[in-house]
């Protein structure tokens, strides 16, 4: 068979797939085909369906009806353990290596009989296995003896790649499929570059389903994608006949206004400073700065990963202790390196990890978004269920979190609507200054439209906003004022009014 007959193969297909919840059906009659050495494109919206669809392609969750065939023969997926045995495996978002084991230990993790010998663990042929795994992926700088807690988010996902590929070898699977959920979410953009020059050298010996919330990615990097909403097939095509604009429309169902950060609601700031930032430094990440943020202002961190900005709004946040200088809300100057003296004073904080940092995944939306309040939620010094449901659910109202119930749990929840449960606790606070660490970070496009909207809101509600994007699109979109870092120094003030905005090229000018 010539290559091009070979890129057609269907190795793993799909057909009328189905899955029902109770009350929701979250796959209706889906039909997904993964063709030897292609990377496949796989959007929609959270809720689209993609997690079920794919928990099912790897013996998590059992289909409804339909039929899954591998090379053309009939197959039932009963565990992880009857997938990876297919050659089928997955890289989650959250990863899931285990961060205190090495790099080999994680590598050959519960098949560790294949380097006994005489009923002894032999560990030298483990370590050169490990380095001749990696070395085939071109990975020669990972130290297979470091535990996984000391090497980079990019460097974890290769090492989970190169265990699933192992794995396939070892159960003789001559092309394995591996599913990559959000792999470059948490990737600075050079790594996103490495993790592609990667993949495409995997596609000659393996199918490889690429999930991802960045669109412009998925078009540049994919060979077909397929669109899923609401449990449905709604297109697929060739990525290069595809355009930005056409996928997201598919993924939402409806059109994007021209101006997708609502600069039409953008009101005039008030001259009312909310936050003063003082001759603020830590040493080795910042030096000396000072900058203010008006109420009612949404100001735009800017700066390449080491510019000293993460570090800044830790400190700004009371999360970290600066060196020198002063963070004043309201007038009042707050004592370094307090976070509960921050939240008292009003200043809340949206971290960029919102599932380990930002909420009780195991706790209900209602008691995350009460979880500051809860010493006004009281009558005669007990706690009152009636007031505790009554702000939650005014809350999730107000951030219109889609969820069945208050007492859902957040990790049920997808990621826009954990996000707006986020944000939906500060503003339960009477937060005045909200620190925005990468807002949209790993959600879809639709969630993203209504976190725009509601970023807005709060800006004419008079909340004052220090923001760090993903995208330099996000940063002018929204900003009224962008400060640019560079090397831990503060180095221009831009406006950014709507009659104003900067190029991407005026900014990056400044931060390279």
């Amino acid at each position: 068979m010539n290559d091009a007959g070979k890129t057609q193969e269907a190795v793993l297909e799909l057909s009328q797939v189905t899955k029902e919840f109770p009350g929701v059906v979250a796959l209706d009659r889906v039909d997904l085909t993964i063709r030897r050495n292609e990377l496949l494109g796989l959007v929609g919206e959270n809720g689209a369906g993609k997690s079920v669809l794919m928990k099912i392609m790897i013996g998590l969750l059992q289909p409804d009806g339909g039929t899954i065939k591998l090379h053309g023969r009939p197959i039932t997926l009963k565990s992880p353990a009857d997938a990876i045995r297919s050659g089928i495996g997955m890289v989650f978002q959250e990863g899931s290596l285990v961060p205190n084991l090495s790099v080999t230990e994680n590598l050959f993790l519960c098949h560790e009989a294949e380097f006994r010998r005489v009923g002894v663990l032999s560990l030298r042929p483990m370590r050169a296995a490990a380095r001749e795994l990696l070395a085939q992926m071109k990975l020669h700088s990972i130290d297979v003896d470091l535990p996984v807690a000391e090497i980079s988010s990019a460097e974890r996902q290769m090492v989970e790649i190169a265990r699933l590929l192992w794995l396939s070898r070892l159960y003789g699977q001559e092309n394995p499929v591996l599913i990559l959920d959000e792999p470059t979410t948490v990737l600075a953009d050079s790594e996103r570059e490495t993790l592609f020059e990667i993949l495409h050298e995997l596609k000659k010996r393996a199918s490889i389903i690429f999930i991802s919330h960045r669109i412009q990615e998925v078009l540049e990097n994919c060979d077909r994608i397929v669109v899923l909403k609401d449990g449905k097939n709604v297109t697929e095509m060739p990525a290069a006949e595809s355009r930005l604009l056409k996928i997201e429309q598919l993924m939402v169902g409806h059109s994007f206004a021209v101006d997708r950060f609502h600069q039409d609601v953008e009101w005039k700031q008030s001259e009312k400073e909310i936050l003063r930032v003082e001759n603020l430094s830590k040493a080795g990440l910042f030096q000396p700065l000072t900058f203010t943020v008006r109420e009612g202002e949404i100001v735009s961190l800017i700066g390449l990963v080491g510019s000293g900005k993460e570090a800044l709004c830790r400190c700004v946040a009371g999360l970290e202790k600066a060196d020198t200088g002063a963070v004043i809300l309201d007038g009042r100057k707050l004592p370094s390196g307090s976070p509960s003296a921050a939240v008292r004073a009003g200043i809340g904080h949206i971290p960029i990890d919102r599932r380990s940092e930002g909420l009780a995944l195991m706790m209900s939306v209602a008691e995350n978004v009460n979880l500051l309040v809860l010493n006004r939620l009281k009558t005669a010094g007990f706690l009152s269920p009636a007031r505790e449901k009554k702000n939650a659910q005014h809350w999730i109202a107000e951030c219109q979190i889609k969820t069945p119930s208050s007492g859902t749990l957040c990790a049920n929840l997808s990621g826009g609507n954990q996000q707006k449960t986020v944000i939906s606790k500060w503003l339960s606070s009477r937060v005045r200054l909200l620190i925005l660490d990468h807002p949209t970070r790993g959600v879809d496009v639709g969630a993203k439209d209504e976190l725009y909207k509601i970023i807005r809101r709060l800006a004419k509600e008079g909340i004052g906003m220090l923001m760090m994007c993903d995208t330099l699109e996000e940063d002018i979109g929204l900003a009224n004022r962008m400060l640019i870092m560079k090397d831990g120094r503060l180095v221009k003030e831009l406006a950014s009014s709507p009659q104003q905005k900067p190029s991407p090229q005026d900014i990056i000018s400044l931060i390279v």
